[in-house]
């Protein structure tokens, strides 16, 4: 079975990647982040900015990538928010205001004509931290997601939830706006109990499945992150993945690789 395989990068260290056609039918690069807060770390209401390298994710860096794979569908999302506490979902003034500001801030960055062979196919929202009621989170990200779609900014739009937000928020969010969401990449590294085996990951997984979203969108997501591993080690990621994907038929995974830290200390 082909699947799908998400890499969350800040830089082009997507290029060391392997792609196999024999695998694999589509490959997504997800540049983390574009944040709504100043290069001050004030929050600026919807006004996104990208804080992955520039000098090194280029139009170029990414046809490049993509001649190299001509069997493979390669896709490039903008991932919006955070990992962690740092940077959470806060609008500072009315709900329209900060959908108003974010669709024109991301429309600026995906429509830019110096980045527009970036190719941006749709937008992730991975916010681990919500200072905000799930009622105002479900209006300003499902009406910015149905925005940039009617617009034509965007032709995809995913969610990653986590265990901690999953129902209050995401779920809410899900169940409103399913229709406009096209994959759920769950973040299984922020589980409040560490997993130790392969059969406790595919049965959370199943546990998703049944209360809240269908399998066909469902990635299982992970953070290959050092700090990370105390909650879920890549082997136990790697056997429970496989698992996933070949006998519980999910339609792909993600990872973190190893530059989340390196890229938020670069960021202080």
């Amino acid at each position: 079975m082909l699947s799908i395989f998400r890499q969350y990068t800040f830089d082009d260290s997507f290029q060391q990647v392997f792609i196999s056609s024999k695998f694999l039918k589509e490959y997504q690069i997800a540049l983390t982040f574009a944040t709504d807060y100043d290069q001050n770390n004030i929050p600026s209401n919807g006004i996104f900015r990208p804080t992955w390298d520039t000098t090194k994710i280029t139009p170029e860096s990414i046809i490049n990538f993509k001649k190299l794979y001509p069997n493979v569908n390669i896709k490039v999302y903008i991932s919006i928010g955070n990992r962690g506490t740092k940077f959470p979902f806060s609008p500072q003034s009315t709900n329209k205001s900060w959908i108003l500001n974010a669709t024109q801030s991301l429309t600026n960055i995906i429509k830019n004509k110096e980045d527009s062979n970036l190719q941006v196919d749709g937008i992730d929202v991975l916010y681990e931290q919500i200072d905000a009621s799930p009622v105002d989170f479900v209006e300003c990200i499902g009406q910015l997601i149905k925005k940039l779609k009617e617009n034509g900014v965007i032709k995809e739009a995913s969610i990653s939830p986590s265990f901690g937000l999953n129902k209050e928020f995401y779920f809410l969010l899900y169940k409103t706006y399913f229709y406009l969401i096209d994959w759920v990449d769950y973040q299984f590294q922020n589980e409040v109990f560490p997993i130790f085996a392969p059969n406790k990951l595919v049965e959370i997984y199943d546990e998703l499945v049944k209360e809240f979203y269908p399998r066909k969108k469902l990635f299982a997501g992970y953070s290959a992150e050092n700090e990370d591993w105390a909650t879920l080690s890549p082997i136990v990621f790697f056997l429970g993945g496989m698992d996933i994907l070949k006998k519980r038929r999910g339609p792909g995974i993600s990872i973190h690789y190893h530059n989340y830290y390196q890229q938020n200390s670069n960021n202080e």
